[in-house]
């Protein structure tokens, strides 16, 4: 008898200690930062500097005279987009959500916007006028980051809905109509399909139109057949399309360095600044084609390298988005890693051929301020949304903990579970 007392005791005061442990865990107003998934961020961005100072010495000194011009700038835009990260990662991402519609429509001024400025190579998809000595800015880059929070935010509103055809696939689908309109006018086709696939990646995995789904991939797949066809007509676009083949000799100029470029590094590469291809032979190797001299400079082992890098920082996305405290951290977090995920596969699909050349940029390698800092912003609300799911999830251990310890005649401790309202809300 003493010795179950003694027992009984002892069990009272180990859950005491949990509840004050886990009370002590929740008191932080957000949780824990995802340190590996800090680490391969920092790796990725360290690679990127390093292969795009590599890339660009020899294109910024004979077009600029300044070997230093590329990387100096991304450096700067680097640390400027560091600074970004680190305050969205302390701010709670809800707040995104008041000013969602707002961000909209000053997405959709700024689109038109774009159509008024200078063109550059053809195009106009900047904010860029000649002689203004002022950064330009892709307004594509921001309009992908808002489609992903108005596409969460439409999936939240009506989460109870969201397994309908028209409240979970085709009203969410409404805001992306003129943003497609308006890019098409640039003209930015990679930019449309990359918009689309970010919007549609959230519909899918946030389980919008439920069984509906199947038949609306179908149409999809219709929609981008006809599509197709259609942007086959645009003279820019035929001309990659009609000189995507198996033939080498039918390759465009670029394609053909590329496969060059890839084809001289072997399995471990030239050697780190040895690139033949970089000396003005590559267009675009800054920016499009840097995965081409990755290949060059370190052959197939460091392109592995680079792959098991991005492919490790889509699986923590992933896993973030999973312990994310409600349904918006969730798709917010699906929608960023769905960016990175496809604008990897495009970029590294179009280097290697095995996709007709489009103008998307592997993320964190290649020279662009305005995409750096936004990805390196949208890391900071990933982080946020780690760290809030982190602490939802002391508070369920805290609440847990008490629970068990007023079931076994512990002193029953008031416990904050502030992560009840939002797992209510899931």
């Amino acid at each position: 008898m003493p010795e179950q007392q003694g027992n009984t005791i002892q069990r009272r005061e180990t859950n005491i200690m949990s509840v004050k442990s886990a009370l002590y865990a929740s008191k932080e107003k957000n949780g824990p930062y995802p340190y590996a998934f800090l680490a391969n961020l920092f790796i990725i961005q360290v690679f990127g500097l390093l292969m795009l100072f590599s890339a660009s010495y020899t294109t910024g000194y004979l077009k600029y005279g300044d070997s230093y011009y590329f990387i100096s700038n991304q450096f700067a835009y680097t640390v400027v987009g560091l600074i970004a990260m680190f305050v969205a990662s302390r701010f709670d991402y809800h707040w995104l959500r008041r000013w969602t519609k707002w961000g909209y429509w000053l997405c959709i001024i700024l689109l038109c916007v774009v159509l008024t400025c200078d063109p550059i190579n053809g195009c106009r998809r900047w904010i860029h006028w000649d002689g203004v000595p002022l950064p330009s800015v892709q307004v594509s880059e921001i309009v992908k980051f808002e489609m992903v929070l108005m596409t969460a935010h439409i999936m939240c509103r009506y989460r109870a809905q969201r397994k309908t055809l028209y409240r979970g696939f085709i009203y969410p689908l409404l805001p992306l109509l003129p943003i497609v309109i308006l890019l098409f006018f640039e003209p930015h086709f990679s930019g449309t399909i990359l918009i689309c696939l970010i919007t549609g990646s959230i519909l899918l995995l946030g389980g919008g139109g439920g069984i509906y789904i199947v038949g609306m991939l179908g149409l999809g797949a219709g929609g981008i057949w006809l599509l197709y066809n259609f942007a086959a007509k645009i003279p820019y676009v035929a001309t990659r399309l009609e000189t995507w083949s198996t033939d080498f000799s039918a390759l465009n100029w670029q394609t053909q360095q590329s496969l060059l470029a890839i084809g001289s590094g072997s399995w471990f590469g030239l050697g780190l600044g040895n690139s033949m291809e970089k000396q003005l032979w590559l267009p675009e190797c800054t920016n499009d084609f840097i995965f081409s001299v990755v290949c060059e400079e370190l052959g197939f082992a460091g392109a592995v390298v680079v792959i098991i890098l991005f492919a490790a920082l889509i699986l923590q996305g992933i896993y973030i988005a999973y312990g994310a405290a409600d349904l918006y951290g969730t798709l917010l977090a699906l929608g960023i890693t769905a960016q990175i995920a496809w604008q990897v596969f495009f970029n590294i699909a179009v280097v290697t051929n095995s996709m007709p050349a489009t103008g998307i940029s592997l993320p964190f390698f290649s020279s662009g301020g305005t995409s750096l800092l936004m990805l390196l912003g949208e890391m900071g609300v990933l982080l946020n949304v780690a760290r809030q799911g982190a602490k939802a999830k002391a508070d369920r251990q805290a609440a847990q903990a008490a629970q068990a310890a007023a079931e076994t005649g512990g002193q029953a401790l008031a416990v904050p579970y502030a992560a009840g309202r939002r797992l209510a809300a899931r």
